[in-house]
């Protein structure tokens, strides 16, 4: 067995010697044809662009040293760093499958731990029973006939009808207050533009003696309001039982009030 074992070792050291020979032999070889390669440059490139030449075959064999050194580093690194990520993988793997587990087993016991509702007995139906005897006893409803139902019906019509009927006479002062306003801008202006006594004409007097202009025109749209108001059908006039005879709807007279004077324009 020991003599087995020094072959074994000379035999395994001639490998070595042989390979390191043959390797040895490779780069002489290759140099060779690299030298022979870069006389054959040399010839053919002009004197002048030599040291060019030769500062581009340096930054070409730098950057080769520096691509093999980095591969053979991080091949280095990778092997040293290869057990570390197996392990970092199974931990991945062995975490995921616990969680998986755990959440599986906490999603069956929420099911199985759901009971349906419970109901109630028969001491507690009767106990509930007796609570809503008590308390309907405590508070009785009031009882309403039918006569006091109607009447209690009826006064609440009034009291409809009655505040309809202020809030329409409220709607009306408000308007004609905004009418004697708009007549009393108008007549203030024109005593503002009104020319001295030296200089007044009869016209000018006419003007103050007569019905100022923006109130002629008032009533002549209230007129025409009211005649296209009387033509209008029953259907259109529904609603309005609580009104008086000369009332004319809101939107008639919010149409009228925008043709007043107020200040001297109309206002729009």
């Amino acid at each position: 067995a020991k003599r087995e074992r020094e072959l074994q070792l000379l035999k395994k050291q001639k490998e070595e010697e042989a390979l390191k020979l043959q390797m040895q032999l490779q780069r002489q070889r290759a140099m060779r044809l690299f030298h022979e390669r870069q006389l054959a440059l040399l010839e053919i490139i002009h004197p002048s662009q030599i040291s060019k030449h030769m500062q581009e075959m340096e930054v070409k064999s730098a950057l080769t040293i520096q691509r093999f050194w980095r591969g053979y580093r991080a091949r280095k690194n990778f092997h040293q760093h290869k057990q570390s990520l197996k392990e970092y993988k199974a931990a991945v793997i062995i975490q995921r499958a616990a969680c998986k587990f755990l959440e599986k087993r906490r999603r069956k016991r929420t099911l199985s731990s759901w009971k349906g509702p419970k109901g109630l007995s028969d001491e507690q139906r009767v106990a509930l029973q007796q609570k809503v005897d008590d308390y309907i006893k405590l508070h009785p409803a009031p009882q309403m006939s039918e006569e006091m139902s109607k009447e209690l019906h009826t006064q609440a019509q009034e009291k409809l009808a009655q505040f309809l009927l202020r809030s329409r006479l409220d709607q009306r002062a408000a308007q004609r207050r905004e009418t004697l306003l708009a007549q009393v801008n108008t007549d203030v202006e024109l005593l503002m533009n009104a020319p001295q006594l030296a200089e007044t004409t009869e016209k000018d007097l006419a003007v103050f003696m007569s019905r100022s202009v923006p109130v002629a025109t008032k009533a002549k749209e209230s007129h025409n309001a009211m005649l296209k108001y009387a033509r209008w059908p029953w259907w259109k006039k529904l609603g309005d039982e609580f009104e008086e005879d000369d009332v004319i709807p809101d939107d008639t007279l919010n149409a009228e009030l925008g043709s007043l004077f107020i200040g001297g324009r109309k206002s729009l």
